[in-house]
């Protein structure tokens, strides 16, 4: 079961992603279940009492408490960094100052059918990609990690340094092993030292990211017109 919620002002737009979702969910033979909300206060209160998402479709031009107010207030205030965000707005100017947010996508209104199948397929992809186990051999043992609890990889000589919420493990081996495990599942290269998840990346500079744990980590030269290009996409496609 995937629970879904729509924040938005207009009747007519929810209405309309509503009956998009529950398509898109009877055509795929997913339990979806859906909520919607008419302001941003609505929807973090909702929050507030534990009334949990895997996913919103977030209206950026609320009244009083905006959208991206409200994806800042998930992330920082209930810090939760796995709910997945798809911003909505008419107007496209807003799409590359959502980065703190760390959205999973934006759309343009009025909303295409289309662009939200392609946003609710990469969703469902992301969920199962994120439940996929990372393998690493310590020792005879061999041991794993669900990937949607790595932050990032770290290179340390013939070791390999595995970031977690809560814990740092490390084990021989190379990065390119680990690329093997990780490529397409939400991690970018970003210096041959370092894999990162994006879904943990508060923060993205030129030459640097900034981690939800306050980490920073150096993006070398050989790889920002890449992540520029990745970024310009991902927040383009509405």
């Amino acid at each position: 079961m995937k629970r879904i919620a729509i924040c938005d002002d207009e009747i007519g737009t929810c209405s309309d992603l509503e009956n998009m979702i529950l398509g898109f969910a009877n055509q795929h033979a997913l339990q979806i279940e859906t909520e919607v909300f008419y302001s941003g206060e609505m929807l973090y209160h909702a929050l507030l009492e534990q009334c949990l998402f895997d996913l919103i479709f977030l209206d950026i031009q609320l009244f009083q408490l905006d959208g991206i107010q409200v994806g800042k207030q998930i992330r920082e205030q209930l810090r939760n960094d796995k709910i997945g965000i798809v911003y909505i707005s008419s107007k496209e100017t807003y799409a590359m100052s959502l980065f703190q947010v760390r959205p999973l996508d934006f759309l343009l209104k009025p909303l295409n059918r289309e662009k939200v199948v392609a946003v609710l397929e990469l969703f469902i992809r992301l969920s199962e990609a994120n439940k996929i186990e990372f393998y690493y051999h310590i020792g005879k043992s061999i041991c794993k990690l669900y990937l949607d609890e790595i932050y990032y990889f770290a290179c340390n000589g013939r070791k390999v340094e595995v970031y977690t919420s809560s814990e740092q493990r490390e084990f021989y081996g190379a990065m390119r092993e680990v690329w093997k495990q990780v490529e397409g599942k939400g991690f970018w290269i970003i210096h041959k030292s370092y894999i990162v998840n994006t879904a943990f990346v508060s923060i993205f500079h030129y030459d640097s990211i900034q981690m939800t744990d306050g980490t920073c980590l150096p993006i070398s030269q050989k790889y920002r017109k890449a992540i520029k290009e990745n970024l310009m996409e991902r927040y383009q496609r509405g």
